[in-house]
């Protein structure tokens, strides 16, 4: 069992970095699961209670980090969801790297049509990959505490 909920904490980990794959919710799922498989022996339900606040900051965190990026370096409202396009369509033609690259030219596609001068509508696109970021440091953050506190809890 706890090598299952180790290799869904690994997919949870490399999903803080790629969308579509879940992060720290499946990280929080595989220590609910484990704990109630061995009905709270080894992680107690207060430390399940503990992750389940350090998940629902990670989701917060991750929807806020990028929209307080875009928004600080002046993304409006098109810029934003031309970055949000652009990083899902950059992802499915080059992975993570498509994903900086989509999310960048979606944001400054979105600014220039909007009627930005491509100066402003760059500092928006940087602001996107700045969120993002930071959005991913974060989540993997906390995702990786998750993971060091369960293991060490369940392995001593």
């Amino acid at each position: 069992m706890l090598f299952v909920v180790i290799i869904l904490m690994i997919i949870g980990l490399i999903g803080s970095f790629i969308p579509g794959i879940p992060g720290n919710g499946l990280i929080f799922l595989s220590t609910l699961g484990y704990g109630m498989f061995t009905r709270f022996e080894k992680i107690s339900v207060s430390w399940i209670i503990f992750f389940a606040v350090l998940t629902i900051l990670a989701f917060i965190f991750d929807y806020v980090s990028s929209m307080l990026g875009a928004k600080k370096f002046g993304a409006t409202k098109p810029g934003i969801i031309g970055g949000i396009l652009g990083g899902f369509i950059g992802f499915l033609m080059l992975n993570i790297l498509g994903l900086l690259i989509g999310q960048f030219l979606g944001t400054c596609i979105g600014e220039w049509s909007y009627g930005k001068e491509l100066k402003d509508s760059m500092k928006s696109g940087v602001g996107t990959i700045v969120g993002y970021i930071l959005g991913v440091v974060v989540n993997t953050t906390i995702g990786l505490t998750i993971i060091g506190i369960f293991l060490i809890k369940v392995l001593r």
